[in-house]
């Protein structure tokens, strides 16, 4: 039992990023590309200004990591005209990054099940709760 928050969430965090960790390298997947093909799954396709936002990186380090999932075959993207006229990069998974997508899916479906394991329903929502109010607690102000 921890007796401080500090040493709860790095106990946590080590061991969900280690079983995180193996099924990225599984799907030969870098650290910031689960995040985006989680993303692209629910949106289908996202203006790359607004994909960098939801992932919360800069447009030049999503710049960086779209190429490497590009030549992975993962998305595709395309210049369009948005609604206010300006030019824009459009995001979208290929077939091949929707499969990836699916598997990377199921696996975190898996992991999202261990992680609760004898869990009361109420129990896990309360428990997201309470870290998303921690999340809070830590934003800059």
């Amino acid at each position: 039992m921890y007796d401080k928050v500090f040493l709860a969430l790095l106990g946590t965090s080590s061991a969900h990023a280690r079983e995180s960790r193996a099924l990225f390298d599984r799907l030969s997947l870098t650290a910031g590309q689960p995040k985006v093909l989680y993303i692209l799954r629910r949106t289908g396709e996202i203006v790359q200004k607004r994909l960098a936002e939801l992932c919360g990186v800069r447009e030049p380090t999503l710049t960086v990591l779209l190429s490497g999932m590009e030549r992975k075959g993962l998305i595709g993207r395309e210049r369009t005209v948005l609604p206010s006229g300006r030019s824009a990069l459009l995001v979208r998974l290929t077939e091949c990054g929707r499969e990836t997508a699916d598997v990377l899916e199921e696996g975190v479906e898996e992991l999202e099940e261990r992680c609760f394991c004898g869990f009361a329903p109420e129990e896990r929502a309360a428990l997201l709760a309470l870290l998303s109010r921690v999340t809070d607690n830590l934003k800059p102000m």
